[in-house]
């Protein structure tokens, strides 16, 4: 199946996330699912007033890019659009959410990254962990398909740029024709004007990189990654896929 999920809080660039979303999915049958996640409400209400309090409340501009993804998708002949609010969120339950709804790829738009609220951000964390490829979104949306790809290569990983071609060729059009050692110590300002020179050699348009479990104890002092002030989407893999 070639289900793409994409969490959101319905602001504007979910937009550009579901027509990400269409341009992966080609030809191919695709269920597009846009997911809300919140905290479970108190339980000590009454349970007519849980039941209210888990139906999501949405403004009216909210409710106006909900219609601009449909409209979006309606227009295609092999997408579909279905929306799911996820009260409670744990990793066995994602996971079962993810096998369930048959997901192969993660669109993450740049507002909802930035989301402040302790419970989407734990989310975020064990969405960090699962083994789906995850498309991190750059800062400005640009209507393109990913030919060039950059691949940012942890020294730690030890995976070869040749093994993850093959990975990516499984489920992906683009070609990796370069790539960059990064180290967790290295600060952005010291390789960002390194990539920058690379990315703009080679006309890259993609990132990609893979990732290992980390514990979801929320961290007081977020690590910036280097790659985040080039601007260009991240397909993260998760390298027990790789």
């Amino acid at each position: 199946m070639h289900n793409i999920l994409i969490p959101t809080s319905f602001e504007a660039d979910t937009l550009n996330a579901v027509k990400t979303a269409v341009k992966h999915a080609e030809t191919k049958s695709c269920s597009i699912v846009l997911l809300t996640v919140s905290d479970m409400p108190d339980t000590s209400f009454s349970a007519l007033s849980a039941l209210r309090n888990m139906t999501p409340d949405m403004t009216e501009a909210q409710y106006a890019i909900l219609e601009d993804c449909r409209s979006l998708v309606n227009a295609t002949t092999n997408c579909k659009l279905t929306v799911r609010h996820q009260f409670g969120i744990s990793a066995p339950l994602l996971k079962n959410l993810l096998d369930h709804l048959g997901i192969s790829l993660v669109i993450l738009s740049s507002h909802y990254k930035t989301e402040t609220n302790t419970f989407q951000r734990h989310f975020l964390k064990l969405l960090g962990n699962c083994k789906s490829p995850i498309l991190h979104l750059g800062q400005h949306y640009d209507e393109n398909s990913f030919n060039n790809a950059l691949y940012l290569e942890r020294a730690a990983a030890g995976i070869g740029v040749q093994e993850l071609q093959r990975v990516v060729s499984e489920r992906f059009t683009f070609k990796i024709v370069s790539q960059a050692s990064v180290f967790e110590e290295q600060r952005p300002e010291e390789i960002t004007p390194y990539l920058s020179e690379t990315i703009s050699k080679n006309n890259i348009d993609l990132l990609v990189e893979t990732r290992k479990p980390e514990k979801t104890r929320l961290k007081r002092n977020i690590t910036v990654p280097v790659h985040d002030n080039l601007g260009l989407p991240v397909l993260s893999l998760h390298e027990e896929t790789v």
